[in-house]
């Protein structure tokens, strides 16, 4: 069984959907917390060295592939990483992205993913990085007159840069170009006739190192 058709809803049992995507958000937060409560104190010298952990803040834009998709809108997240290796990182992301809007009716993702990736080394104060991931997307419209929620799947490959400002902070970007699975839909605002569809995006990013 695929995570819409488990999850798909509409009418009322969407606000379950809903609450039920707020209460994954909460707990993939908690979970992050926890690491970062519980891990052991930083023996990294350098943001990109072994056992560096990162607290990341991005802002930025997103867009669907689909069809009959609007122009894209704005977008957020945050992001814990952690240095499993010098230039190799793990992730666990969450962001939330306004695809975009036709009048009052918006398609909303809130992807809740886990990430690789390698931080190629460019200079002392700036790496460029590529990376793959995988994650839960909760989907829904909202003011269409039929608004429907669902989790979907989704495989993605990430790219960006960051670099150094100070001691403890860096700067970048980051890209993502996701491939979502169970993405039919026939939302009279935004329809979908594709089994797969995809999703990109692009932020700035703020991370504090430690």
């Amino acid at each position: 069984m695929s995570l819409r058709s488990a999850f798909v809803s509409n009418g009322t049992r969407s606000h379950h959907g809903i609450r039920g995507g707020v209460a994954l958000v909460c707990l993939a937060a908690a979970v992050s917390g926890l690491a970062l409560a519980a891990g052991p104190a930083r023996g990294a010298t350098g943001p990109w060295d072994d056992d560096a952990r990162w607290i990341s803040v991005r802002a930025g834009f997103a867009k669907s592939g689909a069809h009959f998709a609007p122009g894209g809108s704005f977008g957020y997240g945050f992001a814990y990483t952690w240095f499993l290796a010098k230039g190799t990182a793990w992730s666990a992301t969450v962001q939330h992205d306004v695809l975009g809007r036709y009048g009052r009716a918006s398609e909303i993702e809130v992807p809740i993913t886990t990430e690789f990736t390698r931080h190629l080394r460019w200079s002392e104060s700036a790496r460029p990085y590529v990376g793959i991931g995988w994650g839960a997307i909760f989907h829904k419209t909202y003011r269409t007159g039929a608004d429907e929620s669902d989790f979907r799947q989704g495989l993605y490959l990430s790219g960006g840069g960051n670099a150094v400002i100070n001691a403890a902070s860096l700067v970048g970007f980051d890209v993502r170009l996701v491939l979502e699975q169970d993405t039919r839909s026939i939302n009279p605002t935004f329809p979908n006739s594709s089994a797969s569809s995809t999703v990109w995006s692009t932020k700035l990013t703020y991370s504090r190192a430690f």
